[in-house]
């Protein structure tokens, strides 16, 4: 399996990203599919379509903006697999709450799926939207209003 990513230029499909055959397991893909937004060399995209074609996985994107790294955002050791649950604020920052590593994606998926999540020593909150960052190496849960 492999996962590429595609942005539509001029009524054309070009791809942005590319993971190559065998260099992603078939649960990040999916983890990845689940993903509302992702960042991807300092730019944000939207999931627009969640596609395959054989054994090649391609997530069509569109572009929303330029997201250069804040500088305090942290940047996650690659090969282990960090959520940071973050409080969404239209508009403005998004202070992260709490950051956990989990051993797999099967585990990873677990929140990118919920519509109510439980944070750790936080409260249980409803789920806002979610992101892969590919720069940071790790998922964002974006958390809304906190359930009483």
């Amino acid at each position: 399996m492999s996962l590429a990513y595609y942005v539509e230029d001029q009524n054309e499909f070009k791809s942005i990203y590319q993971y190559s055959r065998f260099a992603i397991d078939p649960e990040e893909i999916i983890a990845h599919q689940l993903c509302e937004f992702h960042i991807i060399e300092g730019h944000l995209y939207e999931l627009r379509s969640n596609e395959m074609d054989g054994e090649y996985d391609q997530l069509i994107v569109d572009h929303v903006e330029a997201s250069p790294r804040e500088p305090a955002d942290r940047v996650y050791p690659p090969h282990q697999i960090h959520l940071e649950f973050r409080r969404f604020q239209a508009g403005g920052s998004h202070p992260v709450i709490k950051t956990v590593t989990v051993p797999n994606h099967i585990q990873a998926m677990r929140f990118l799926v919920k519509d109510k999540l439980s944070v750790p020593d936080h409260g249980v909150f409803e789920r806002d939207s979610c992101e892969v960052d590919l720069d940071r190496n790790c998922y964002v849960i974006y958390l809304g209003e906190e359930i009483i």
